[in-house]
């Protein structure tokens, strides 16, 4: 009974991340559940039941339910592919953001409808050797656009095609995320609007991914998203390098430089994952940004990102994040922010999540005012 009523609610109300926090589950690399090395966009078959089995709870189903029925009951149509060629997925994520809460005059609210795809998998050869993705939905605009850039609310994310030449061997092309340090699924994390690598940046190009026993890199390199004028598309590289230690946590390093007729930008960052075992762990970046307009001095910009994930027990992640910016090298002002976030999977298919966020802008000249907003998050994928 409570399997009916949550299957109700799932396909009545409610796009899969990689999480980086996911170390913790002893797993180094992306590879193991995802088509896209790097992490995000659709799961394999082994990813999907890694979710059912691992990350979510048990709570909602009898105890007669045992994992390895869970399994079986991850596939799109909660049973087992009957085929090995092709997979399809829909994802919707939306959360209600509360900006100055308890504030009788500035506090605001706003449901946001971050994404609602439906994607298609085809795959062929031993271990998935060749893969075909692509994705169609709503992508909302972003709350500050570019001028001239024309995307529509209704597109696609994310297209491409790979092929895996050895195990540890894989070249990818198409419509991808850069590839560079941690991709948190926090898009307004400074680590990710700062090198501009956020939800609305992919681009067209050409990917290798090498995977070792104990270290993996990935070089990109990259021609803007075409569906901007020929002026605004970031054209460039960026790559990624991680070394395993210890044998469950990884430290590596990203670079990328891109440019287009108005700006370049070039940005490094040094980053690491820890496992702190039973699914907990911790992660950090710190890089440094340089944007240079095409008629005017570099500006360099300097962030941090440190995230903890506890997971006091199967399917609950309590984590805190703090985060600094430092828009200008050369000024005193600085910002940061922090705060905790619940992140439940009460069935695989379904997480809810809360974040409470702390703002403080620090300035040697003045005194400002925290602000304080929160989002009650749900994501559902089939």
């Amino acid at each position: 009974m409570k399997f009916i009523l949550f299957f109700i609610l799932l396909v009545t109300s409610i796009k899969s991340f990689a999480y980086p926090n996911f170390i913790g589950h002893s797993y180094t690399s992306c590879l193991n559940c995802h088509y896209n090395p790097f992490g995000g966009g659709p799961l394999t078959d082994y990813g999907r039941a890694v979710s059912a089995t691992t990350i979510s709870s048990k709570a909602l189903f009898p105890a007669r339910v045992d994992d390895e029925k869970l399994a079986y009951m991850s596939g799109f149509l909660f049973r087992k592919p009957k085929q090995n060629w092709l997979r399809t997925q829909v994802n919707y994520r939306g959360f209600n953001l509360v900006r100055n809460p308890g504030s009788t005059k500035a506090e605001t609210k706003q449901w946001i409808n971050m994404q609602a795809d439906a994607r298609l998998i085809l795959k062929f050869g031993e271990n998935d050797r060749f893969v075909a993705v692509t994705n169609f939905g709503y992508s909302p605009e972003p709350a500050n656009p570019i001028a001239g850039d024309k995307q529509s609310e209704w597109r696609s994310r994310e297209y491409y095609l790979g092929y895996r030449i050895t195990p540890r061997l894989g070249i990818y092309a198409g419509l991808m995320d850069k590839v560079y340090g941690l991709r948190v699924i926090e898009h307004i994390a400074f680590s990710r609007t700062t090198p501009q690598v956020t939800q609305n940046d992919q681009t067209h190009g050409a990917m290798v991914h090498y995977l070792s026993e104990t270290w993996e890199t990935g070089l990109h390199f990259f021609q803007g998203n075409m569906s901007q004028d020929k002026d605004l598309r970031m054209r460039g590289m960026s790559g990624t390098f991680e070394k395993t230690v210890f044998e469950h946590h990884r430290l590596g390093f990203s670079f990328l430089n891109s440019k287009n007729d108005y700006l370049e930008l070039t940005s490094l960052a040094l980053h690491g994952r820890f496992n702190l075992k039973e699914g907990s762990s911790l992660l950090f970046e710190a890089g440094q940004t340089g944007q240079k307009p095409a008629n005017g001095e570099e500006i360099k910009a300097r962030y941090g990102l440190l995230q903890t994930s506890l997971r006091p027990t199967r399917g609950v992640y309590v984590l805190t994040n703090v985060e600094y910016l430092k828009r200008d090298i050369e000024q005193e002002t600085y910002t940061v922010r922090w705060g905790p976030a619940l992140q439940y999977f009460p069935m695989q298919r379904l997480e809810l999540r809360l974040d409470v966020y702390n703002t403080r802008n620090f300035t040697p000249d003045a005194s400002t005012k925290d602000s304080w907003m929160y989002l009650v998050q749900t994501h559902v994928w089939l």
